[in-house]
């Protein structure tokens, strides 16, 4: 029985990684992050604390010089630069 289970979700996933692949063929390709302000460097997150640990809120603020006080992680900017994933920070 669960094996069935489980082949009809293989199935299943072979199948959407088939439609994917023709969005992006439709697309031009694999598509970009937005250029939201939660995906550029200049955002600064502002955190909530919570006993010990910190939760992030939809606000932060931006250090590329645009002088709004509150920046919705939605919101976007000229002054937009794709954050660096993945690289080592120490």
């Amino acid at each position: 029985m669960i094996a069935e289970k489980v082949q009809a979700l293989e199935k299943e996933n072979t199948e959407l990684k088939e439609q994917v692949k023709v969005l992006q063929d439709i697309c031009g390709g694999t598509v970009g992050l937005p250029k939201n302000c939660e995906y550029c460097s200049n955002f600064k997150q502002y955190y909530i604390r919570s006993g010990s640990t910190y939760h992030p809120v939809c606000n932060g603020y931006c250090v590329a010089g645009n002088r709004t006080k509150k920046r919705n992680t939605r919101d976007t900017c000229k002054a937009f630069a794709k954050k660096a994933y993945g690289k080592n920070y120490i």
